[in-house]
């Protein structure tokens, strides 16, 4: 089978769509367009390469809007082309992929010149010598085809000296002080894993960030793999308003009175939720036409609710691997983006056979490994009333429990928790327990 990666070359030409400066940066490798092997996307290349030159503006719809007859008759459409961007490689990550697509184009020529170095030496000729060399330097060049990408060390130390006299952070407050006081709150271009067991209040934790995001002012995107829009933006109605129930919400039985702040809260919603600073999808099952729509709106922060429903787009790999995966993208999403993201997590099954011991711990995330070494901060929710109804804490006490905090202290805090208002509020002394 010849050597070749069609996804890649589109992966590659979709992300240079989406950070046209990229271009010249890999460049290099396609000076020669036998490079590439799919003739659309030669001509794609082309294309880009001309716009840049001619400092057309590179986005989809202009790429798009130059496209001839031409080039549709080679298969360079704009469907093809859309294709391109809805999985396209991530920033860190276009350099990478374009030396794949130089290594597979020397492969093919390796491929060649091996036949023609077997033909002239069967054929006893004085020219095999040559060939030899020519193969050999073909070997070269693919062990060497990969660049070095040496940062440079003193743009890097100036730009973090300019952060300091600003005073710019990359940290963004939770709304909660005795969560912020584990690590100083999320961290842009990192990723917080927020984990629970089903009725724990993880997703109502999570919307109670959200909320508390929008109040700073700051751009958030919401991904629901588990619950419709509708059902978000019901749990979202109760919170908002402090004084309807999800109870009855669901049930769609209201008295006048609730009617009444039922409008009230939708004119609170309209204004704070607007497409402007808030966006959420239900529909997005693979990652990358998530990231795709996290480029287009560049939000600050990225919730998604919850990354266990995530479809892998490489479906014969285990699904251990696949979730590392997933991880790891998003960890490059996040830098990318410079947003901080926050996934929810459900959790195995091992704390129901412990025993008395059931508040969670980093063993219990479902495939743990995978997902904990990304992370920043995991925090977990456990509603004890849910585990001991009778004898427990109560049950408007909620405990987050920061399990792993990378720069910062392990420990626990109690909440109050109004699940029927989906509002999670510091009304206790937010005291701090350290581990």
């Amino acid at each position: 089978m010849v050597p070749y990666d069609k996804e890649i070359e589109d992966r590659v030409l979709g992300g240079i769509i989406h950070h046209p400066e990229e271009i010249y940066t890999v460049r290099g490798f396609f000076e020669d367009l036998s490079v590439i092997s799919q003739k659309k996307a030669r001509v794609l290349w082309n294309k880009l390469l001309w716009m840049k030159r001619n400092s057309v503006p590179i986005n989809l719809p202009s790429v798009c809007s130059q496209l001839t007859d031409k080039d549709t008759k080679q298969g360079c459409t704009a469907h093809y082309i859309t294709g391109c961007t809805s999985k396209a490689s991530l920033q860190g990550m276009i350099v990478h992929h374009a030396s794949i697509i130089y290594e597979k184009y020397l492969l093919r020529k390796i491929i060649v010149e091996m036949d023609n170095l077997k033909n002239e030496a069967l054929a006893n000729n004085s020219d095999v010598y040559n060939n030899i060399l020519k193969t050999h330097g073909l070997c070269s060049s693919l062990i060497s085809a990969r660049p070095s990408n040496k940062p440079d060390v003193e743009e890097l130390i100036t730009e973090a000296i300019l952060e300091l006299e600003r005073n710019e952070s990359k940290l963004l407050l939770t709304g909660y002080e005795s969560i912020d006081r584990f690590a100083g709150g999320l961290t842009r271009g990192e990723i917080t894993i927020i984990g629970g067991r089903p009725g724990h209040g993880k997703t109502t934790f999570l919307l109670n960030l959200l909320s508390s995001m929008l109040d700073q002012g700051y751009k958030v995107m919401l991904f629901n793999r588990e619950l419709p829009n509708t059902e978000v933006i019901k749990k979202l109605i109760c919170l908002e308003s402090g004084k309807l129930s999800y109870g009855m919400m669901r049930k769609a039985i209201f008295s006048e009175s609730e009617v009444k702040k039922l409008k009230e809260a939708k004119e609170k919603l309209v204004k704070k939720f607007n497409q402007d600073r808030f966006l959420m999808f239900d529909n997005l099952k693979n990652f990358s036409k998530s990231s795709a729509e996290v480029k287009k709106f560049k939000p600050d922060v990225i919730f998604d609710d919850y990354i266990q429903l995530i479809d892998a787009e490489n479906s014969r790999i285990d699904r251990r691997l696949q979730l590392e995966g997933i991880c790891n993208d998003y960890k490059w999403l996040a830098k990318e983006s410079n947003a901080a993201v926050v996934l929810a997590s459900q959790l195995n099954r091992q704390l129901e056979y412990r025993g008395t011991n059931v508040r969670p711990q980093l063993s219990d995330l479902a495939e743990s490994g995978a997902i904990e070494q990304v992370a920043e901060n995991v925090f977990f929710t456990y509603y004890d009333y849910k585990v001991n109804p009778l004898k427990g804490l109560g049950k408007d006490k909620l405990q987050i429990v920061a399990s792993k905090v990378r720069y910062g202290d392990t420990g626990d805090v109690m909440l109050k928790f109004e699940g029927d208002k989906c509002k999670i509020s510091e009304d206790y002394d937010g005291k701090v327990n350290h581990l």
